[in-house]
This record gives structure tokens, C-alpha cells and sequence, in this order.
């Protein structure tokens, strides 16, 4: 009787200690599986978040046309929650606003209804980036830093400084380097002067202010890395190396590091030409290039200097046609002026700083 109490009596804390064990497991187990589900669902919101902030940064970035003041401050409500973007000038220059350096902050917020207004998740990422204003010397219809060659006088050839769509000043037909030929052939207007030569080929490309430098080697940021006519909305468009216009016309920004050249039917553009090369209107094209034209521009690199661009040619029948128009320009320039973000320069955790 007494061994038998004995052992019930051992066998009850025995098993409460069993019980108390594997119920401390169990919540353990729990307790884990809870925390792990808080870390997934964190990192989920933390993903979430930086999405609804990048987007907020990429809008502003993108909506402003007016450099904004220092401070300026605007909420977004974005697919998955809302943004607040704050801008920061840290480096201002008076004189020239395409030196106004901002820091461009955005918060963002996520928000899962089923779980009320309380945001669930924040992630702040921010942006260096540099207002810019679009700008151009407008020195010539035509500023060939190469130099042209107008041959066989039976082509027409029209080169003009007038404003072929408004009423703006009228500018000189063409700037060209020393060793230019031929510049009695064709029509140049307004006569006079009808073109003005002189000077080499890096004094003429220096009097553009074009920094041809920077834009070869990276400091533009183009909205087509090729030429995309069918983008007529005054967009930019950067081709390395050589580029052919073929029976087709462009508007915006072309921007060629090589030579440009012309083929089909007829090729043209509207708005503004940078050329590092020469331009080479084939024969039998109908070429027409309507706001300003700039050839030449690899004169500031070094190296050898950029052939002769040759207007006329032996299609007698073919037209050359150049224009200035200051509407196709001011558009051009309007649609550059904004936002540049600056490269290597976008910081995901400014929170932490």
C-alpha cells in the first residue's frame, strides 16, 4: 500500500513537469512561427513601401516644369498607399538655375485597408538631381564647324536665317569655318549677309557653347538612345556613333556623335540638330531641316576635323533645304527644361542618415 502510494505519488509531478514542457514547446513553437510570419510580412511591407516611394520620387521628378522653391513639399496618393516628397535645394547658384542642385526626398507610406489608415510599412528614399533649363546660342540657322562645300549650282540649295514660322529675330543663314567653298552657289538669306566664314573649326564649334564633351561622354541622358520618329512629342534622341534619316522626319532633339545622314524620298527634322560629324545629304533626297542645325561639333574633342559637309552634289533636281524656326526650337528647349537626376546619386535608406 505504501509502495503503490509512493510511486502515484511521484508519478503526478512527473507528469505535470511532462505537460508544463511540452506546453512551454508548444508555445515556443508558436511564438516562432508568429515572429517569422512578422519578419516575412515586415519585409513584404518594407518592399511595398519602397515601391510606393520610388513612384511618388519618379512623379515629382517628372511633373515639374517650374523650378520648385526650396521646401516644396507634395503628397501623392499612389497605387498601394501615399507619398509625401520633399525638395531641398543644396546648392544654388543665382546666376545660372541649371546649377540649382536639390535633394529630393520621398517618403512612403503603405496602407492595407482591410487593416484601417494606419500605415503599415515606411521607407524613405531619396534622389540628387539638378534642375536644368533647356538653352541654345542661336548664332545661325546653320553653324558648321567643318565647314561646307556647296557644289553644282543647278542644285537648290536654300539656307535661311529667317524665321520660316514666326516672327522671332532673324539670325545669320549660316556660321562656317575657314575653308568653306562655294558659298556664292545656292541661296543663302538673309543677303546680306548671306553666310559668314572665318575662324577654325574648333573657334566655330566653341562659339555654339554646345558642352559636346559632356554630352558624348555621358552627362545627357537622353529620352531615346536611338531615333524614334515616331515620337513627335519634342522628345530627345542620342545615337552614338553614325545615323541615317531615311524618308522620314524627326522633331526634338537629335543628337548624333558621328555623321548624319540622309537617304529615301526625303528626310528631314524639326526642332534641333547636334552633329559631331558632318551631315551628309545624298543625292536624290529631298532634305529639309526646319530650327537650327549644328555640324561639326567632334572640333572640340581633338583628333582629326570632320570633312566638309557638301551641299548640292550632282542631283540637280534635289533639294536642301534648311530653316530656322523658332517655334520647333522654344518646343525643343521647353521640353528640356525639368529634373536631372544625377547619376550614381539615388539612396534607398535616407531615413537612417
Amino acid at each position: 500500500m505504501t509502495a503503490t502510494t509512493n510511486r502515484r505519488g511521484i508519478a503526478l509531478p512527473v507528469t505535470i513537469f511532462i505537460i508544463t514542457l511540452m506546453t512551454i514547446m508548444l508555445a515556443a513553437a508558436f511564438a516562432r512561427v508568429g515572429a517569422e510570419r512578422e519578419v516575412a510580412v515586415g519585409a513584404s511591407e518594407a518592399i511595398s513601401a519602397l515601391t510606393v516611394a520610388q513612384s511618388g520620387l519618379q512623379r515629382y521628378l517628372g511633373m515639374k516644369t517650374v523650378r520648385p522653391p526650396d521646401g516644396d513639399s507634395v503628397r501623392f496618393n499612389v497605387t498601394g498607399g501615399y507619398t509625401d516628397v520633399v525638395a531641398r535645394i543644396v546648392e544654388s547658384d543665382s546666376l545660372d538655375d541649371q546649377k540649382t542642385m536639390y535633394i529630393v526626398r520621398s517618403t512612403g507610406y503603405v496602407i492595407v485597408p482591410a487593416q484601417g489608415a494606419t500605415a503599415q510599412g515606411k521607407r524613405t528614399v531619396a534622389q540628387f538631381a539638378q534642375w536644368q533649363v533647356g538653352a541654345i546660342r542661336r548664332i545661325a540657322a546653320y553653324v558648321a564647324a567643318n565647314g561646307i562645300d556647296v557644289q553644282n549650282p543647278a542644285a537648290r540649295v536654300f539656307v535661311s536665317g529667317r524665321d520660316s514660322c514666326a516672327t522671332a529675330s532673324t539670325l545669320l543663314s549660316a556660321r562656317v569655318a575657314s575653308g568653306s567653298k562655294n558659298l556664292n552657289r545656292g541661296t543663302f538669306e538673309p543677303d546680306p549677309p548671306r553666310a559668314v566664314a572665318g575662324g577654325s573649326g574648333n573657334f566655330v564649334a566653341d562659339t555654339t557653347g554646345v558642352d559636346w564633351n559632356s554630352i558624348v561622354n555621358g552627362g545627357f541622358v537622353p529620352d531615346y538612345r536611338y531615333i524614334n520618329t515616331a515620337d513627335l512629342d519634342y522628345k530627345s534622341h542620342m545615337v552614338q556613333g553614325n545615323a541615317t534619316l531615311s524618308s522620314t522626319i524627326g522633331r526634338g532633339l537629335l543628337i548624333v556623335t558621328g555623321d548624319l545622314t540622309t537617304s529615301g524620298s526625303s528626310a528631314g527634322w524639326q526642332g534641333i540638330v547636334l552633329v559631331g560629324g558632318r551631315i551628309i545629304f545624298s543625292n536624290g533626297t529631298n532634305s529639309r531641316f526646319e530650327g537650327l542645325v549644328f555640324s561639326g561639333l567632334n572640333e572640340l574633342l581633338g583628333g582629326a576635323p570632320p570633312a566638309n559637309t557638301v551641299l548640292g552634289g550632282s542631283g540637280g533636281g534635289t533639294r536642301y533645304h534648311l530653316y530656322y524656326c523658332s517655334p520647333y526650337v522654344d518646343a525643343t528647349l521647353a521640353a528640356l527644361t525639368g529634373f536631372a537626376p544625377i547619376r550614381n546619386a539615388w539612396v534607398d535608406n535616407w531615413a537612417s542618415y
